[in-house]
């Protein structure tokens, strides 16, 4: 089987690459068909109908599994890569990794698409590359015209290539989750961050594929967030812990980065932050090495499962004391390709 692989002009090659070898689509198929199902009932409801049912920040369908939790993981290593944006340096770094199929892990970071040249080339591959995925601020966008596209209105001019996107491409994004666990490895990964102090289940929607900063406001008791699975009205009171402000862009209000604040555990993996590049806090590294604006694409990736217990025993004491992991206890090698050209101007660099 070949599968959608391309080239700087991102032209479709019929090339096989090594990753592919055994490359029967690993979706299984009746999750694919519900997502299909589903993904068919929104485009054709009305919009006051989608409106009555909880959604996204950019008014999807929320995700049917908004935290995704893998507690079984495949012998080989784990690869979490940042933010592709549409660009072909996924297919190069993932050649560059020797990515196996069969017994690797591999996790994107989010905003798969948008501003590249080959977004739907990378729709169109991650259901076969048999990895995980969670949502950005971009995937979640491009669904939202993409919808509104179907409902007959006019597509935004940054989103014009989205015109010819199938039902297959679209449900990709539809079933992406917000976060992707594997308690194993002591690590989360998530697109833009989360509101340091807030557990993860009671994580805002807009927060995790937008936050980069926050601005401390003080502390005090009875302090709310909205839950996820409703961003209008469910609230939750979490006790005296610091009250923090999210903010996506620093021109908003300043602040610092949200990661540099974050104690653990989990260790996060996260992107969306591409003025900041490389982040590596102590238990939180960012990933976003701004590949679309002639960056780099870079990959956080860790040992064997099997492996890392037998030579960190830093890690291992770790886990069992329930402390956070660090990039030294997982072992944490980066690995980056660097951008062919420079896709998108650097002037929407904080987008």
């Amino acid at each position: 089987m070949t599968t959608a692989s391309c080239d700087r002009g991102g032209h479709t090659s019929k090339r096989m690459r090594p990753w592919q070898s055994s490359c029967i689509v690993l979706a299984g198929l009746a999750l694919t068909l519900a997502i299909m199902r589903r993904l068919a009932q929104s485009s054709r409801g009305s919009q006051a109908a989608r409106r009555a049912l909880p959604v996204t920040p950019y008014k999807c369908p929320v995700p049917a599994v908004i935290h995704q939790r893998i507690d079984h993981v495949k012998p080989g290593r784990l690869i979490i890569i940042g933010d592709s944006h549409g660009t072909p340096e996924l297919f190069r770094l993932l050649d560059k990794l020797r990515y196996d199929i069969a017994t690797d892990n591999l996790i994107l970071a989010g905003d798969l698409v948008n501003k590249g040249p080959v977004s739907r080339s990378i729709l169109n591959a991650v259901p076969k590359m048999g990895c995980w995925a969670v949502r950005g601020n971009h995937d979640d966008a491009v669904l939202s015209a993409w919808l509104q596209f179907r409902d007959g209105q006019q597509l935004n001019p940054k989103f014009e290539w989205v015109r010819d996107m199938t039902d297959e491409e679209a449900a990709v994004l539809l079933g992406l989750p917000f976060t992707v666990s594997i308690p194993e490895y002591g690590i989360v990964v998530v697109h833009a961050g989360f509101m340091p102090g807030v557990p993860i289940a009671h994580q805002d929607m807009w927060v995790m594929y937008k936050i980069r900063n926050v601005v401390h406001e003080g502390e005090g008791p009875g302090l709310t967030h909205r839950l996820p699975t409703n961003t209008s009205s469910a609230e939750t009171s979490l006790g005296a812990i610091p009250r923090y402000r999210p903010i996506e862009k620093a021109k908003d209000g300043g602040g610092e980065a949200w990661a540099a604040l974050w104690r653990g555990p989990p260790h996060v993996f996260f992107g969306h932050d591409a003025v900041r590049r490389l982040q590596l806090h102590p238990h939180a590294t960012g990933l976003d090495t701004g590949c679309v604006y002639g960056g780099q694409l870079t990959a956080a990736v860790m040992p064997p499962l099997a492996d890392l217990r037998v030579h960190s025993p830093a890690f291992v004491a770790k886990m069992r004391s329930g402390e956070a992991v660090s990039r030294e206890d997982l072992m944490v090698e980066l690995v980056a390709v660097d951008a062919a050209e420079v896709y998108s101007p650097p002037g929407g660099l904080a987008a």
